[in-house]
């Protein structure tokens, strides 16, 4: 009888044990959502910050999209990643891709695209985000997508 007792005592406290072992979270996943949450809140204040109205009711996001910077030879992506690297993330390990992407009803054209410090794509688990950009050619509006990939290593 004592036996079967202490049978049924170290089962129920197996039990307990692999109970609470599952019912505790992983913390580990909570902090690669939070820090994918981080990821996109610097993305997208990054891009709102540089498409701030000026007094001309344009900004500089759109003059990068438009290629009026200074009436010479431009490269927005590359003027935004330079942006990038001026803040204090690159120092912190964000890196960035900058993409201008024209809007076709028909297909998505890349214009052109820059990335932080020689990366050609961004890893599987990069954060995008993007600002649509409206540029008047002529009486013709042209839609643009400027889309910021960024990423911690």
């Amino acid at each position: 009888m004592h036996t079967i007792e202490a049978l049924m005592a170290a089962m129920l406290v197996i039990g307990v044990v692999i109970f609470a072992a599952r019912s505790v979270p992983t913390t580990s996943m909570q902090l690669a959502e939070t820090m994918d949450v981080q990821l996109k809140l610097y993305a997208e204040d990054f891009l709102n910050v540089l498409d701030m109205e000026r007094e001309d009711h344009t900004s500089w996001l759109y003059h990068q999209v438009n290629g009026t910077v200074n009436g010479s030879h431009w490269d927005g992506a590359k003027n935004i990643t330079e942006q990038w690297l001026r803040t204090n993330l690159n120092d912190r390990g964000v890196f960035c891709k900058a993409e201008i992407l024209k809007l076709d009803p028909l297909k998505l054209k890349c214009i052109n695209a820059s990335s932080c410090f020689g990366f050609d794509e961004p890893p599987a688990n990069a954060i995008s985000a993007w600002k649509l950009v409206t540029v008047l050619n002529g009486s013709v509006p042209e839609v643009y997508e400027v889309r910021l990939t960024v990423w911690q290593i």
